[in-house]
């Protein structure tokens, strides 16, 4: 009787053990994961409004990212794939933008706009709105 309850005691500290380990190893690659997401939504953002504002008659820009639903890929081996990539399983896609840009009232700038980010994001153009940016300076 003894002997089982000391193999039974043994065998509860090892799988306590296995299962904090285990938190410790998948726990922080989750919370790094969805942080660099998020750092990399701003910043492509950030830099397409930059590179946006260099075109010539552009002026001021916002622009917006809509994603579309996640996407799962299809992994026999999910938890450890992700582990040794390093990234997530499920990814967005940005399906559609939304420009608002100081210089397009004119049709040709607003065409511009259009191609290039049509050309950059890899975008159909019809999933792309550009609209003029409201001029406070008038009112």
């Amino acid at each position: 009787m003894e002997k089982t309850r000391k193999k039974t005691t043994s065998f509860l500290i090892l799988v306590l053990i296995a299962a904090s380990m285990g938190i410790f190893i998948i726990l922080p690659m989750y919370q790094t994961n969805s942080m660099n997401e998020q750092e990399t939504q701003v910043t492509n953002e950030v830099k397409l409004e930059q590179t946006l504002k260099a075109m010539q008659g552009v002026g001021e820009v916002k622009v917006y990212f809509y994603y579309g639903e996640m996407t799962e890929e299809k992994d026999e081996n999910k938890l450890f794939s992700q582990y040794f990539r390093g990234t997530e399983q499920s990814t967005k896609e940005v399906t559609g933008m939304l420009i608002v840009s100081e210089g397009a009232s004119d049709i040709f700038v607003k065409n511009e706009i259009r191609a290039v980010v049509s050309q950059v994001m890899q975008l159909p153009i019809h999933r792309i709105i550009i609209v003029p940016m409201e001029n406070k300076e008038e009112k």
